[in-house]
């Protein structure tokens, strides 16, 4: 009786990377990055009480719909960011892409604050940047952040985002209204920056 021979080396697994940085990577969003860290840091309502993904608690499902609404999309991008490791840390997205007027929004979500290096967060808007204004020819990126999300609005000006303008009372947080700044970039800011 002839058995055939099994290889019991294991196979050899495929990083991929889309967008790389010095600290952390960014490449797409799988399904398998759909678990129990993502569900825990979307829900760390200390983490992301001043962020949208703060504002109601959120299950597997939600996620999956989540997920499925980006993958199926043609106007966003949902990348997960990775730190050096190969550790999903975080999620990026560029969504509400206007592909007429050349426009895209943009957030970010660090959830596992202790295994990336400090700056990865400022890091990763500068891939974003690369990807919107180099790959996908767009001309405008912009976000609204609540202003007491002080590790947001500093990374955004540190990357030469510009303040375009504060609303007041525009955010709902804790039984208490908050300002947004809205930031923005042209094509013509990031190229002078170079």
């Amino acid at each position: 009786m002839n058995k055939k021979k099994t290889n019991n080396k294991s196979k050899k697994k495929i990083k991929i990377t889309y967008l790389e940085g010095n600290k952390i990577y960014l490449r797409p969003f799988l399904k398998k990055d759909l678990s129990e860290n993502y569900l825990r840091w979307v829900n760390n309502y200390e983490r992301s009480s001043f962020m949208e993904a703060g504002k109601f608690p959120l299950n597997e499902i939600d996620l999956e719909k989540y997920y499925e609404q980006n993958n199926k999309s043609h106007n966003s991008f949902l990348f997960a960011i990775c730190n050096k490791k190969d550790f999903h840390v975080g999620n990026a997205l560029i969504s509400n892409i206007d592909w007429v007027n050349r426009r895209c929004n943009y957030g970010r979500l660090i959830g596992e604050v202790k295994k990336i290096q400090r700056g990865a967060g400022t890091e990763c808007l500068k891939l974003i940047q690369d990807f919107v204004f180099n790959k996908l020819n767009l001309n405008l990126m912009w976000t609204t952040v609540c202003t007491k999300n002080y590790a947001s609005m500093k990374s955004n000006l540190k990357v030469g985002m510009k303040i375009g303008g504060k609303v007041d009372q525009f955010f709902y947080r804790n039984n208490k209204y908050y300002q947004v700044t809205f930031f923005y970039m042209t094509k013509n800011d990031y190229l002078q920056k170079k």
